[in-house]
């Protein structure tokens, strides 16, 4: 391991150790695992920062301590060397001019501590850089001493010294050593700043990488969660607004297989249970038309006095039972139309509908009723002729039908209707139903368009059996449009829905 050893190293050895197969397989993974797998990377780059950043550190004291007890000792021991080069030089002078034997002992004490300096230089320097140099000192010291005085004992006077051409000689490779050794101490604090930088690079590269990692985590763990769990909401509220089963599969391991798994089963199950309801129901509505038509007929031709006379009594109460009729007539229909749009087979082919003609036709089927209540229906159709529109007329005008005598029944005596309707430029005309009624309760609004579903506020003083707003939705989203309710400020509430124009 190298000072600059950097982290597409490790990610190399671990993508070697860990190996691709593996890492593929860690995405078809577990919760469980993928956590494992995150945590282990986390471990591993936290493992391998620390590691590097402990090397350089290491590395950097090493540095640090061969500045200090070695380059800064040479330095010192240099300036020794020179002091006492000269101070050989001077006790020589002195002893020759003064021929005092005092000097002879200060030139041995200058020798001794030179000899003692330079051994200990060489100890310290090496072969290398300013070592070369040392050591050519010490040959050319020694191999002049040799020639001139015993080991250990004193000149004497008038002995020669060695000349001062070879003095200044010494002097210069003393003073050449220092300054190499003052470059290598430069040097080495470059390179301590280098392993500095390393380390700080390093420490920044782990930092980041952590970061990324941990992100990348959050996203993939978030994405393995909360995706499947979308898909799973969708399914669910697919079931609640639409009554539509359809099979999910959900991705992010085998945790969410086994929910997939009882989803699709539950929904199996209420797809069974919903086909078994509509053909028992449709079943139920053609077995009680043919006798309920019987005794429709039946109370008819006693009401007319077909078989006799009858009393003022006996009459009122055949009305009775007749308009009950009428009313189980209504409920058998809608029961019948329910099934029929369930199954998704049209008895009719689509073709072009007037949106005018349409309305008008709605409005004229309530005038009765809404002249009864004091309720102006007020239609207020787009400036420009519409497009016609395309689908079934019986099922197009069943919306209006549905949804208009809502809005007259549930308006107060005196209000208004209103009906407009304007052109989109996705194909589609969309119309508005407003009236001036209490509105809906906010938490009522999402399950209006359930199958028999009736409010709260009208279950004991109003008829019906919930099915003509589910009707209505059912067939607007099976031409592809949308249909919703919003409660007005003013009062009352909006029915908007879009039905597929020609063009």
């Amino acid at each position: 391991m190298t000072a600059g050893m950097s982290f597409a190293n490790i990610l190399f050895i671990t993508g070697q150790f860990y190996g691709a197969g593996k890492l593929s397989m860690a995405f078809k993974a577990g919760i469980k695992q993928k956590l494992s797998l995150i945590f282990f990377l986390f471990f591993l780059i936290f493992t391998g920062t620390v590691g590097v950043l402990l090397f350089n550190v290491q590395s950097m004291v090493q540095t640090t301590e061969r500045i200090v007890t070695t380059n800064n000792k040479i330095d010192k021991l240099a300036v020794v060397l020179l002091n006492s080069l000269f101070d050989m030089e001077a006790h020589h002078k002195k002893l020759i001019v003064l021929k005092k034997d005092r000097y002879s002992e200060y030139f041995v004490q200058a020798k001794n501590k030179f000899e003692k300096a330079l051994t200990e230089v060489l100890h310290l320097a090496g072969t290398e850089g300013s070592g070369k140099i040392w050591h050519e000192l010490e040959f050319s010291y020694y191999r002049h001493r040799k020639g001139l005085w015993s080991e250990g004992e004193p000149p004497e006077i008038g002995q020669l010294w060695v000349t001062d051409k070879v003095v200044s000689l010494w002097q210069s490779n003393i003073t050449l050593a220092k300054t190499t050794n003052q470059d290598e101490i430069e040097a080495a604090l470059h390179e301590l700043n280098t392993k500095s930088l390393i380390s700080v690079r390093n420490g920044l590269y782990g930092f980041c990488l952590s970061v990324l990692v941990g992100l990348f985590g959050i996203w993939y763990l978030s994405r393995s969660i909360f995706s499947p769990l979308k898909t799973l909401a969708t399914g669910l509220r697919r079931i609640s607004q639409t009554k539509v089963h359809k099979p999910i599969t959900l991705r992010g391991g085998h945790e969410f297989n086994e929910l997939a798994a009882a989803y699709n089963e539950m929904s199996h199950q209420l797809t069974e249970e919903e086909n078994i309801r509509n053909e028992f129901v449709a079943t139920l509505s053609h077995e009680i038309r043919t006798p309920l038509s019987s005794i429709r007929e039946s109370v008819n031709m006693i009401v007319e006095e077909v078989f006799g006379p009858v009393n003022s009594n006996q009459t009122k109460f055949l009305k009775i039972a007749s308009v009950e009729i009428q009313r189980i007539n209504k409920l058998l229909n809608y029961l019948l139309n329910v099934s029929v749009l369930e199954s998704g087979i049209r008895k009719k082919a689509a073709s072009k509908v007037n949106p005018d003609k349409l309305v008008k036709h709605s409005t004229e089927m309530f005038a009765s009723l809404a002249k009864k209540k004091t309720v102006s229906l007020i239609i207020n159709g787009p400036e420009e002729k519409a497009p016609p529109l395309y689908g079934v007329k019986e099922e197009l005008q069943q919306v209006f039908i549905n949804i208009l005598g809502n809005a007259i029944k549930f308006s107060p005596e005196g209000q208004a209707v209103f009906i407009s309707w304007e052109i989109k430029t996705e194909g589609f005309i969309l119309f508005h139903i407003a009236d001036r009624g209490p509105g809906i309760d906010e938490k009522e609004i999402s399950l209006v368009f359930t199958r028999y579903y009736r409010a709260k506020g009208v279950r004991d003083h109003l008829d019906g059996v919930g099915l003509g707003l589910a009707i209505s939705k059912k067939i607007v989203t099976s031409y592809g449009g949308e249909i919703k309710v919003e409660n007005n400020e003013v009062g009352g509430c909006t029915f908007s829905f879009t039905l597929p124009s020609c063009n």
